[in-house]
């Protein structure tokens, strides 16, 4: 038994999912399979409830994931105080790490910056950060989590993107009960959904139908006349899409704060001079 067998358990407890966790540790996904059994052998018990949901840890592995994540969790700190390394790792959302990271990435030099994980919520970035998995994280809406530093690092506003040929695309401003006259764009699971369907109730009106897709599709579905959605206007205002158009919202409904989220103040600062928007 080595201590990356006891990552690899980690990871796969943590993402209940062995396909993702293995895109989180960069290794194939029978390699791991393998690796878990591998682990169980040793111990003499099952880990993992494995099933076509994923997988659940086992009574046993639940008591050894807590005995085992704040040690790990300790030496990976301890760790980083001794190498020379000069990586930061970082999480993001996806929008932010397609469009908004690449044009920061040589200003902090001679730090490298490593985008290791990438959540559609990025409140979930919260305990990675907390645990040590990584030096610092952008998350929407959070101001403050306790045993890190934070700072606000921009306001970001939603534009509606419609497609080029849409009755909606004449006008100037629009309202959010024009928009909802038609169906919906939008990824599951994420502030910017639930922020939609709370205002539905608000207005007491309701969306043909909402069509749920990933980030990187939602543009491809707008412009092919599926229906309508919205992005924020930092990429709005920095990317050309053919087919689609963008309006603002009025009244400014839809909006975000992003926090600037690191392991300790010093990493809060390099960050801070190189994200500047």
């Amino acid at each position: 038994m080595n201590i990356r067998m006891l990552d690899y358990f980690l990871a796969v407890a943590q993402e209940k999912n062995i396909s993702r966790a293995s895109k989180k540790l960069f290794i194939s996904q029978p390699a791991l399979s393998k690796q878990i059994k591998q682990l169980e052998y040793m111990l003499g018990f099952t880990l993992f409830v494995r099933s076509s949901h994923g997988m659940t840890l086992t009574h046993k592995g639940e008591k050894l994931y807590e005995d085992i994540e704040p040690l790990v969790s300790q030496l990976q700190s301890r760790m980083k105080k001794h190498t020379e390394s000069r990586i930061i790792h970082i999480g993001a959302d996806p929008l932010l790490a397609s469009h908004y990271f690449p044009q920061h990435m040589e200003t902090f030099m001679p730090f490298r910056i490593q985008l290791t994980h990438i959540k559609e919520d990025t409140v979930d970035l919260l305990p990675l950060l907390r645990a040590g998995s990584i030096d610092a994280a952008i998350v929407q809406d959070r101001p403050y989590y306790q045993g890190l530093s934070s700072a606000l690092l921009f306001h970001d506003e939603f534009f509606a993107a419609i497609p080029a040929n849409h009755p909606l695309a004449q006008f100037d401003r629009l309202s959010m009960t024009q928009c909802f006259q038609y169906a919906q764009i939008l990824t599951p699971f994420t502030p910017l959904y639930q922020r939609i369907t709370r205002l539905m109730g608000d207005l007491n009106v309701q969306a043909p139908s909402i069509i749920e897709v990933p980030y990187n599709a939602i543009v491809g579905f707008v412009a092919q006349g599926y229906g309508i959605s919205y992005l924020p206007s930092m990429i709005v205002q920095k990317v050309d899409y053919r087919g689609v158009v963008f309006i603002p919202l009025e009244d400014a409904p839809l909006h975000r704060d992003m926090y600037l989220f690191a392991t300790d103040r010093s990493y809060l600062e390099i960050l801070q001079k190189g994200l500047d928007l």
